[in-house]
């Protein structure tokens, strides 16, 4: 699709991938006639390293011997829930009726003798009267319930496969007590990710190496303008090349099989293999769906985020979107601040200047909810990506550019929750010398070269992953339209 922006355009730009020769650059650059500034207007891409490499490189990078595939523990609540999967009773419409004994089949043996345990309606409990026993699958639990009503029972419902128990505490007879409850325990699980192996070639002709260009860029830290002096082909290819390694954290999907073995094979017989990136590591359950975007609805996810996994100190979360997500936020957070605040009072004075000369401005980019639960947006290029995003959303736009990535960057363990790894000289980038290198030609046989190629050869490769360290404390909002 050709870039025009209006009619002030004079030409469409010209795409093409690989070898870059006068040609190219005399028809994308116009040598003829002398543009008015030395500002090369990216307005298609030049997103300035302020993407997700510039947001992971603030909670530091971890160097790893190898690039064998990474592993790391994550340990569960040592209270938990525990899943009913059937029972059995004298009547199976009533059991418990009459104060009867009945059999719960559980699918872990988390109970002992003289446990109280609640269902899923805390009004109906029962005392654990044996020992659980292994029936071959599950563990079979007798119990009864405790209260003085020989007409109670435990409805059918909350006995249904998926229902279910949890324990309160362990009733104990008062006079020569033999019994008593125990002390449960989750053992840790292990998590395991492998690294991502990327690459990208350039190659630059010898007859482009003494044209360089001045592109002069406005660096983002100091808000001052920068003279870049660079060949615009070795400058581009940088560009994209630190695109393609935040697309590869971003997108990367795991391709192991369940026995750890790899089907795709590259041109030297080896595996090529992918880790999870960042989106696939989030757990599916805390992927949400959503067609209509409040703050009360985001304070909902946010809290399900964070209620017994973060305590309230800690619940500030970075959420990556695209610049139309920034602008349904702010109307989002807008619409429910109007609620409790006229515009333009209070300390947000939002309408500024007097008379006739009034102004309206200000935008939300950040939401402190109930239970010290924190939302701060930040504005990903990869989502505002109109080639590679192209699912329309009713709204206007696409939507991807709707989407809610929101991850916990604080910590888990004492460590950092998301981490950026690289196995030791896992990152890099050379050159190989043909007539000319990036330091000028070769004048004479005693210059050694490497390649036949007129010109040189630059290269980049990289071995990188990611680790979020608790899945759980992360999640996707999804738009649910299309």
């Amino acid at each position: 699709m050709a870039q025009e922006i209006n009619t002030l355009q004079l030409y469409w730009p010209k795409s093409w991938a690989g070898l870059t020769t006068e040609n190219h650059l005399a028809t994308a650059f116009m040598e003829h006639p002398q543009l008015i500034s030395d500002v090369i207007a990216r307005v298609f891409g030049m997103n300035q390293y302020r993407g997700l490499e510039y947001l992971l490189s603030k909670v530091g990078t971890k160097i790893v011997d190898t690039d064998r595939e990474y592993e790391w523990m994550l340990k569960g609540d040592d209270r938990k829930a525990i899943a009913i999967v059937g029972y059995e009773a004298a009547d199976m419409t009533r059991p418990g009726i009459g104060k009867t004994i009945f059999k719960l089949k559980l699918r872990e043996k988390f109970f002992v003798l003289s446990d109280k345990l609640i269902f899923d309606n805390r009004d109906y409990s029962v005392r654990v009267m044996a020992e659980p026993y292994s029936d071959g699958m599950y563990w079979v639990y007798e119990v009864q319930h405790m209260k003085p009503d020989v007409n109670h029972f435990i409805p059918p419902t909350y006995l249904a496969n998926g229902k279910m128990v949890s324990k309160l505490y362990s009733p104990q007879e008062r006079t020569l007590n033999k019994t008593y409850g125990s002390t449960s325990f989750s053992s840790p699980f292990k998590m395991r990710n492998f690294f991502s192996t990327i690459g990208k070639k350039y190659t630059v002709p010898a007859n482009m190496h003494d044209r360089p260009m001045v592109i002069s860029m406005l660096d983002p830290t100091s808000n001052q303008r920068t003279n870049v002096w660079t060949k615009y082909a070795e400058w581009e290819m940088m560009a994209q090349w630190m695109r393609e390694k935040e697309n590869n954290i971003l997108y990367s999907e795991y391709n192991a099989n369940p026995n750890g073995t790899f089907d795709m094979f590259g041109s030297s017989n080896f595996p090529i293999v992918e880790g999870a990136g960042l989106r696939q590591q989030i757990s599916p359950a805390y992927k949400f769906n959503y067609t209509s975007f409040t703050a009360d609805y985001l304070t909902e996810v946010l809290l399900n985020l964070s209620i017994n996994i973060l305590p309230e100190d800690k619940r500030h979360f970075v959420a990556l979107t695209g610049e139309r997500g920034m602008v349904q936020f702010h109307k989002a957070i807008e619409q429910k601040a109007s609620l409790f605040q006229p515009v333009g009072v209070g300390p947000s004075q939002r309408v500024f200047g007097s008379g006739q000369n009034l102004g309206f401005g200000g935008q939300y980019v950040e939401y402190r909810g109930p239970q010290g639960v924190g939302f701060t947006l930040v504005n990903l290029p990869q989502y505002n990506d109109v080639i590679d995003n192209r699912l329309p959303h009713p709204d206007g736009g696409y939507t991807e550019n709707y989407r809610y990535t929101i991850l916990n960057f604080g910590t888990t363990e004492g460590e950092p929750n998301i981490t950026k790894l690289y196995p030791k000289n896992g990152n890099k980038m050379w050159h190989v010398p043909g007539s000319t290198s990036p330091y000028g030609p070769k004048k004479s046989f005693s210059e050694p070269s490497a390649s036949a190629v007129d010109g040189y050869e630059l290269y980049c490769l990289t071995t990188q992953g990611v680790c979020i360290k608790n899945p759980m404390s992360c999640a996707e909002l999804i738009y649910a339209g299309v």
